[in-house]
């Protein structure tokens, strides 16, 4: 199952949605994905379990 979460750019604080595979139970899932406005990378954590994500975090990187 695939779900649409909103996170915030952690360099220009715009809104931003990232698909989530939540099929990856009790493992965390480390993603870099780029800001869709000012294209700074953000590093995404997340750790899904029953279907939902019971992780979820946002690091500005360098």
């Amino acid at each position: 199952m695939i779900v649409e979460k909103k996170y915030k750019c952690q360099t220009c604080f715009t809104n931003n949605l990232i698909d989530i595979e939540l099929s990856f139970c009790s493992e965390t899932v480390d993603l870099i994905e780029d800001c869709t406005i000012c294209c700074n990378p953000n590093t995404i954590s997340y750790t899904s379990e029953n279907e939902k994500v019971v992780y979820f975090e946002v690091l500005k990187t360098y």
